[in-house]
């Protein structure tokens, strides 16, 4: 009998102490007394919080959002006032996303948002905006990704280099002609005519090209540009970059033919021959007819 009690003691007890059984938890306003979303512009930020459950909650309405969430995560990259930090995040999220909710234009806006952070100042955004632009493609922005091959970080560099290698075929004949133009020079007897004093190095007075050129040569900003800056217009490390873009591009869209050695340890002055043989390359890949990748 005691046996029986203790039975129903305990299952009343289980029934009273029970929590309250709930349905799924739903992302969307159920009733009017329920505070209302934010903005999607204010979810972006969020997508940094330091608060676990601010940055799930941020990430879910975005993602709901579709196509909205997306443009105004690129909306928010154009944001002068985002910090390095936000910035990371949100490209982050739009590497993630799933493009095919996006038509075309909508896409185009997205990649021109990717494509406006390789300029920025921190080297991790431009690092984020690269892969993302590696993983989607950059369509439009084909040129603008492409010149993040001259980039100080080397990640940077080589999401290019693995975009490309990929699809060599989104490149046209001008636009490998910019990766060549990593590779040239002037001659070192361009330079001797050039220094009229005999100095070993070009002041702005002796200069005849453009003032940005001459920054562009200047590489330790000295004022003036020598004849070590002159005969290797890029660093090294570009150098080796562009070229193993080179070697993979020459290997798919001619793979019987061998392709011109370049070393991209010594000055570019002294290898000039070898490009003006990598323009005549590019001069008859852009003789095949078009396959389709520029279109």
């Amino acid at each position: 009998m005691r046996g029986n009690e203790r039975d129903e003691d305990m299952a009343q007890s289980q029934e009273l102490l029970a929590p309250e059984v709930r349905g799924p938890v739903e992302a969307q306003r159920k009733t009017p007394e329920d505070p209302p979303n934010p903005p999607l512009k204010d979810d972006v930020p969020q997508l940094s919080s330091p608060v676990p459950l601010e940055r799930i909650q941020a990430d879910n309405r975005l993602k709901q959002a579709g196509a909205k969430g997306l443009l105004a995560v690129a909306d928010y990259l154009l944001d002068p006032r985002a910090k390095p930090a936000q910035l990371i995040e949100a490209v982050r999220f739009v590497a993630s996303a799933d493009f095919a909710n996006l038509d075309t234009d909508q896409t185009a806006t997205v990649r021109e948002a990717l494509a406006h952070c390789l300029s920025h100042e921190d080297g991790k955004v431009r690092l984020q905006a690269a892969r993302a632009l590696q993983v989607h493609g950059p369509g439009a922005q084909r040129t603008v990704f492409l010149t993040g091959i001259g980039d100080s970080e080397r990640r940077v560099r080589w999401a290019v280099v693995r975009r490309f290698s990929d699809h060599p075929d989104e490149l046209d004949k001008a636009q490998r002609l910019i990766l060549l133009s990593y590779l040239e020079s002037d001659s070192r007897a361009d330079f001797t005519a050039a220094d009229t004093d005999h100095d070993g190095k070009l002041t702005k007075r002796e200069f005849k090209g453009t003032e940005d050129r001459f920054d562009r040569l200047d590489t330790d900003h000295d004022g003036a540009v020598s004849a070590e800056e002159w005969a290797s217009p890029f660093p090294s490390e570009i150098r080796a970059d562009v070229f193993a873009l080179l070697l993979r591009m020459h290997s798919k869209l001619t793979p019987n033919e061998k392709p011109e050695g370049y070393n991209p340890w010594l000055p570019s002055a002294d290898q000039l021959d070898i490009v003006t043989d990598w323009k005549q390359w590019n001069d008859r890949v852009s003789e095949k007819p078009d396959t389709g990748g520029n279109k």
